[in-house]
C-alpha cells in the first residue's frame, strides 16, 4: 500500500521561490551579458574571436538553466495543484454523510 503525507502549500511556496530565484538568476545574467557584450566591442583580434566563442557557450547554458528552473517551477506547482485536488476530493467523499 502507498502511503504518503504531502503538504501542498509547502510545495506551492517552493514553486513560487523557484520562480522569484530564477527572475533574478535571468535579471543578473541579463546585466553581465551587457557588460560582456559591450567589452567585446571594444577589441578585435584573435582574443576577440575567442573571447565570442565562449560567450555563446555560456549563453547556451544559461539558457538551459533558465529552461530547468523554469521547468522546477512549473512541475512544483502542478504538483501542489494535483495534490491540493486530491485532498479536496478526498474530503468530498466523507462530506456527504455528514
Amino acid at each position: 500500500m502507498t502511503a504518503y503525507a504531502v503538504d501542498a502549500e509547502q510545495i506551492s511556496a517552493a514553486s513560487a521561490q523557484a520562480c522569484a530565484t530564477a527572475s533574478t538568476i535571468r535579471s543578473e545574467v541579463d546585466t553581465l551579458m551587457a557588460q560582456l557584450l559591450a567589452l567585446q566591442d571594444s577589441w578585435t583580434g584573435g582574443a576577440q574571436v575567442n573571447f565570442q566563442a565562449t560567450i555563446t557557450q555560456w549563453q547556451g547554458i544559461q539558457a538551459q538553466t533558465h529552461d530547468a528552473l523554469d521547468a522546477i517551477s512549473t512541475q512544483l506547482q502542478t504538483a501542489a495543484a494535483t495534490y491540493s485536488e486530491a485532498e479536496a476530493h478526498s474530503a468530498s467523499l466523507f462530506a456527504h454523510g455528514a
